[in-house]
């Protein structure tokens, strides 16, 4: 027996803050060598500690902890217990410029090199997400931080490191846009299985997957998002996906058939449950995202005030027979003809990136007409192909491509700054040393943070 829970929501704490039941090891913690101390000097001692510590290892002015030290007694004079009135300058520490902002002073006429505990703090953020530990910040007063190897072997350190699922999720939500995959509700009645749970997991298959490469400093080939021989699931994916034998919460790697449609990014239902409305799939949605994401071929916007093409509203037309009406139009026929073949490439998958070998249109005056999906095509100015499995084949050896997107969206993720001109040549150097060691998905991240771009402001 078993039950299914989609959410449970929890409101806490209730009533007040300062019942002993609700008192945290906070103050215990940062001064708990101190327990004899005078209650002023004891508070004094906890706000200097806390401040370094939310100030990544710098310690604050002595004028800024007389301030909150003011602050606290005032709490106490009006009557707040020790505990309470501590969180008041806490709370202002943590508002404060100091801990909001990444400090790294400069010279805008002149570049400089970071010094070791920014450079600590820059690596920790950009692979944790979060302040250095005290391991970075250690070697970092060691001043041996910024030496290739110790570099090398901290990034090896912190990607091995579950606090590195942070920057997983940070830069593939940002370079996949993976944000589409939350912007509809999908139709209860035509994919009734895709709910909240569901879409849950297909995210989280995303993320398992660049992480399982990331780690893999051996086997971890960026082509492996492009065409793989398994998956990662848990008991409810798999079930989506129609796989036996896979039960429970937790994700693991999956050997799939020879002929199966998943493996890599192409067989993963959040990729096709974006290029969707939440009722259809959208061939150009699809193939303008294999474009941008996989080939780094990304098609212009679309050209403001398209028309659509009423003339067809009342006549039964199969998908792809809809979308080659609109490359009769001179405005459109230059983008759809590489945008649309890829995306009809694609048209196995329904609008929840389930299987599926027929279609149907849907709609006023359209019910009813169901078609077998034809997933053939030509790549614009390039090769044909006959299936998506054929398709999936072709993009797989776009490899360098899709090796040049990913590095350029992994610069822009690093250095928090939009990848521009001036980057070519790191992105170049990054894309040559990575390929040299067979495109792993670490040699990536390596190569960017020993370079110059990583280690000067």
């Amino acid at each position: 027996p078993a039950i299914w829970i989609d959410w449970v929501e929890l409101e806490g704490p209730q009533g007040p803050f300062d019942r002993a039941s609700d008192q945290t090891a906070l103050t215990e913690t940062l001064a708990r060598n101190d327990s004899n101390l005078e209650e002023t000097p004891r508070a004094r001692k906890i706000l200097e500690q806390f401040a370094r510590r939310a100030f990544r290892d710098v310690s604050p002015e002595a004028d800024f902890i007389d301030r909150l030290v003011s602050l606290f007694q005032t709490r106490r004079s009006a009557g707040d217990s020790f505990d309470a009135a501590i969180r008041t300058p806490l709370s202002v520490i943590l508002a404060s410029p100091g801990f909001l902002y990444l400090y790294e002073p400069g010279d805008e006429a002149q570049r400089r090199q970071l010094n070791d505990r920014e450079l600590a703090v820059r690596l920790s953020y950009f692979l944790w997400s979060g302040p250095p530990d005290a391991e970075l910040l250690q070697l970092a007063e060691q001043n041996t931080l910024h030496l290739p190897e110790t570099l090398r072997q901290q990034a090896d350190r912190l990607i091995a490191d579950p606090r590195s699922d942070a920057f997983v999720a940070g830069f593939v939500h940002q370079w996949l846009d993976m944000e589409r995959l939350d912007f509809f509700q999908f139709d209860v009645n035509l994919h009734r299985d895709f709910d909240e749970s569901t879409r849950a997991a297909t995210r989280e298959e995303v993320y398992q997957s660049f992480a399982h490469l990331l780690r893999d400093s051996k086997g971890g080939r960026i082509g492996k998002l492009l065409k793989s021989d398994y998956i990662f699931v848990n008991g409810l994916l798999a079930t989506y996906y129609g796989i036996e034998g896979v039960t429970g919460d937790e994700f693991r790697k999956i050997k799939l058939r020879a002929d199966s449609p998943r493996g890599g990014l192409l067989g993963m239902a959040a990729i096709h449950a974006m290029g969707s409305d939440g009722i259809a799939s959208s061939p150009v949605e699809r193939g303008a995202w294999a474009l941008r994401h996989l080939l780094n071929d990304p098609p212009p916007p679309a050209p403001p005030n398209v028309p659509q093409i009423s003339r067809l509203d009342d006549q039964v037309l199969t998908t792809r027979e809809r979308l080659l009406a609109h490359q009769e139009e001179a405005q459109c026929a230059s983008c759809h003809r590489k945008i649309d073949p890829i995306g009809f490439g694609l048209e196995n998958f329904n609008a929840a990136g389930k299987w599926r070998t027929t279609d149907h249109a849907g709609g006023k005056g359209r019910k009813g007409k169901t078609w077998e999906i034809d997933a053939s095509g030509a790549f614009h100015k390039g090769p044909t192909f006959g299936n998506y499995h054929e398709l999936r084949d072709l993009i797989a050896e776009r490899e360098e491509d899709f090796a040049r997107g990913l590095t350029e969206h992994l610069i822009e993720y690093a250095l928090g700054r939009a990848f521009g001109f001036t980057d070519e040549d790191l992105a170049n150097k990054i894309v040559s040393s990575a390929g040299s060691k067979e495109f792993a998905v670490s040699e990536f991240v390596h190569s960017l943070v020993q370079s110059k771009s990583f280690r000067t402001k």
